[in-house]
């Protein structure tokens, strides 16, 4: 009798010891599943021999982080910023910001607010959000140890995705809540999903259902073309036959792209042109629509094969992980269809959303632009490959972007402190603060413009500019404007307080033959105040 209860208790150990060792098994592939991010942002930096503490937007080379940056910096300093952002001293009709306006930032407001603003904070706000996003995707999905696998070393391997997320721009936010999506979607329409591991979930398909919905809404809000993701709450209720949902689904839709237009005409500066203009659209007809979609699809298809042929050509690699996303699932939909298996609806949802964006960047976007907005639709589409078919799509992913990291080189490298600079730039920070004042009423006054072209006064022929990373040491509050070099032809343009120029260019010629005065210069810059 003894020996039963002995042999009892030891069994009972051994199984608990197995469950304990099981549980921490399960819980280490998680937490590498969640922090994926920010392990890859890690091995990005040190394949340069470098920490992501070393990052320095600054440096950066994108005139988007400035912005951003700078519109964050004002809302958290002043409540909203002191000076307008615009292109060429465009400002909105009303409140101070800039192309897309407020709702793309409060993200990084948040973010700001809690933990504070600076250099590296939109980097680990970057990081935090798709870390949270995978998280979430984990709650919903429960995905399979080798699917957790490939998906993350997919996402290392992305040097696209990784230079996103170590930058001062908010892309990484807008990948993060399309993954969350994709994550809701699928959650609610994948038969492979419910089958699974459906018992697992506690959130019911209403709340998922609402908060699909309103992220959609917040999303749309930021970019029009996510408007086509209503197709995913729109098919869980009709395939539920929620009559509420379906009618209210449409009007909600319309509702949030009249807002979207509204926000973008009264509270958004515009562009160099206003790319949202219907008229612009309009104005080429139908004719015009089909040629400019057929001619870009050519000069997508030649940025393709620049990428695969030639080194430092980087934007080809966008389309090309896109269309191989896209192919793979055309591949299995046909195969599906011709065995007369059901077809995934997230599958259907992700092929018709990508052609309507993708043709609404086409129309609306240079390229090159439209290439940066395409990054959450590869990695988003990455999930939805993983969970609907066995086929190694995402490993093949991967081996593209390990060879797009050979092929690119340098292009678009990260940028890293340099002490030296990094002094001159805490220099320059004090000296402009002792030369540009920031009142508190809204206005010109307050806004530092700066020409992104410039010609050498002693030889035309030859470009000279300012590096507009010197903005960021500008003081908080201030509006910052990037100003085509045609635009300093007419002086009757000249709105802003200050005007940041080259030393050696011809615009300083004409801002000082207007009356403006000279108030800080240096080797490499001059500024003029009105």
């Amino acid at each position: 009798m003894v020996f039963l209860v002995d042999s009892r208790r030891g069994a009972a150990s051994r199984m608990k010891k197995k469950i304990t060792a099981t549980t921490f098994a399960k819980l280490i592939t998680i937490s590498f599943f969640v922090s994926i991010p920010l392990i890859a942002a890690a091995l990005f930096c040190l394949k340069d021999g470098k920490a992501i503490n070393d990052v320095y937007i600054p440096l950066g080379g994108w005139s988007d982080e400035i912005t951003y940056y700078k519109q964050i910096e004002g809302i958290l300093s002043y409540g909203l910023p002191r000076g307008y952002f615009g292109y060429n001293q465009s400002k909105a009709l009303y409140g101070p910001f800039g192309v897309w306006g407020i709702i793309p930032l409060i993200p990084y407001v948040i973010w700001g607010f809690l933990f504070g603003w600076n250099y590296t904070s939109p980097i680990y706000a970057n990081i935090f959000f798709c870390m949270l996003a995978l998280f979430i995707l984990y709650l919903l999905i429960h995905p399979k140890k080798n699917w957790m696998i490939i998906f993350s070393i997919f996402w290392i391997c992305n040097q696209f995705l990784n230079r996103y997320l170590l930058s001062g721009v908010i892309e990484a936010s807008i990948i993060a809540q399309l993954l969350t999506v994709t994550a809701l979607g699928t959650y609610l329409l994948s038969d492979v999903i419910r089958h699974e591991s459906r018992q697992a979930h506690p959130l019911s398909d209403g709340t998922a259902l609402v908060l699909c919905t309103l992220l959609i809404c917040f999303m749309s809000l930021e970019r029009p073309y996510f408007e086509v993701l209503f197709l995913i709450p729109l098919w869980k209720a009709i395939k539920d036959r929620r009559k509420t949902w379906i009618a209210l689904l449409p009007i909600i839709a319309i509702v949030t792209l009249a807002l979207f237009f509204l926000n973008n005409h009264y509270f958004c500066s515009t562009y160099f042109t206003n790319i949202f203009s219907a008229q612009s659209i309009l104005d080429g007809g139908f004719s015009g629509i089909i040629y400019r979609i057929f001619s870009n699809m050519i000069e997508i298809a030649r940025l393709i094969w620049y990428a695969v042929r030639y080194k430092g050509m980087g934007v080809g690699w966008y389309y090309l992980l896109l269309f191989l996303e896209l192919f793979s699932m055309i591949v299995v939909c046909v195969y599906r269809l011709l065995t007369h298996r059901k077809l995934p609806p997230m599958y259907l949802i992700t092929l018709i959303g990508n052609v309507l964006i993708l043709l609404s960047l086409i129309i609306m976007y240079d390229l090159g632009v439209g290439a940066r907005h395409i990054l959450a639709l590869i990695v988003a589409n990455s999930i939805t490959l993983i969970i609907e078919t066995r086929l190694p799509v995402n490993a093949l992913l991967a081996l593209v972007c390990c060879f797009s990291i050979i092929q690119t080189g340098s292009a678009d490298a990260i940028p890293y402190r340099n002490d030296d600079y990094a002094n001159y730039m805490i220099q320059l920070k004090e000296e402009f603060s002792k030369v540009v004042s920031v009142s508190d009423d809204i206005s010109y006054d307050n806004v530092v413009a700066m020409p992104t072209a410039d010609s050498s006064a002693s030889n035309p022929g030859q470009s000279v500019c300012t590096y507009y990373g010197l903005m960021f040491a500008m003081p908080s509050g201030v509006g910052i404007s990037l100003d085509f070099e045609d635009f300093y032809e007419t002086p009757e343009n000249i709105k802003a307080g200050y005007i940041l120029v080259h030393p050696d260019g011809t615009i300083r010629e004409k801002l000082e033959s207007w009356g403006m005065h000279r108030v800080y210069q240096n080797d490499e810059l001059m500024l003029y105040a009105r």
